[in-house]
């Protein structure tokens, strides 16, 4: 921890030198998701691959009918991924006994707190596999400008306790600059899915994102107080 503080002190001794001190400003703001992505599909194995192909086919159609029916137009719906693969024994040999055909549907919702009843009418209808539900928030610009805010605020607040402890006056800002690769959103993206209580149907909490934002600031430094 010493060694660390000196450390500190003598990068900022060196700074003093050239009159300038630069430190980095984070800002995080996290804002309530308002849409989510649900991936899921049909997989179905057959010792013919053509019959596989055509089960997957048919009960998708099932699912795509059944997520119409609860209001979801066709442009919320769109393939995320489909393939066949085939089945191998190796206990005797390798032995092809059949073939797995899949199809991933993406299911683009607004209404987040339907996530759930979204997913069972799926099942329901011959949806067996979910691979992820992924909560975003339509507008973060907002979130944004408070997050750079905040990150300005960090900066100067840490110019002033550096400026502090290496006994220099800390003067006008120089310059600052905002890190293109400092704001982005991310942070639970992905939700747990859970099983509800008997007679329910699928729980979904619904995440929070974190909206980042970080600036780079440069300060005129005097010498020592």
């Amino acid at each position: 921890m010493v060694m660390a503080a000196l450390l500190m002190l003598a990068g900022i001794g060196a700074l003093a030198e050239d009159g300038r001190l630069t430190v980095q400003g984070v800002g995080v703001v996290r804002v309530d998701a308002d849409r989510a992505n649900i991936c899921l599909g049909v997989r179905i194995a057959d010792a013919d691959v053509a019959s596989a192909q055509a089960a997957v086919n048919e009960a998708l159609d099932a699912v795509i009918a059944a997520l119409k029916d609860m209001g979801l137009g066709a442009d919320a719906l769109s393939t995320s991924g489909i393939g066949i693969y085939p089945n191998w024994d190796y206990s005797d040999g390798e032995t092809i006994t059949g073939y797995t055909a899949y199809n991933s549907l993406n299911v683009a919702v607004t209404d987040v707190e339907k996530v759930g009843a979204y997913i069972d009418a799926a099942f329901a209808a011959g949806a067996n596999s979910l691979d992820y539900v992924e909560f975003s928030a339509a507008d973060t610009d907002e979130a944004g400008r408070k997050a750079l805010t905040l990150a300005m605020e960090s900066a100067l607040e840490k110019a002033c306790v550096l400026a502090e402890a290496a006994g220099v006056e800390l003067g006008d800002i120089v310059s600052v600059t905002e890190n293109p690769d400092g704001y982005y959103v991310a942070e639970n993206a992905f939700a747990r899915t859970e099983e509800a209580d008997a007679g329910g149907g699928t729980k979904v909490l619904a995440a929070q994102q974190r909206v980042t934002a970080t600036v780079s600031v440069t300060f005129d430094i005097s010498g020592k107080k």
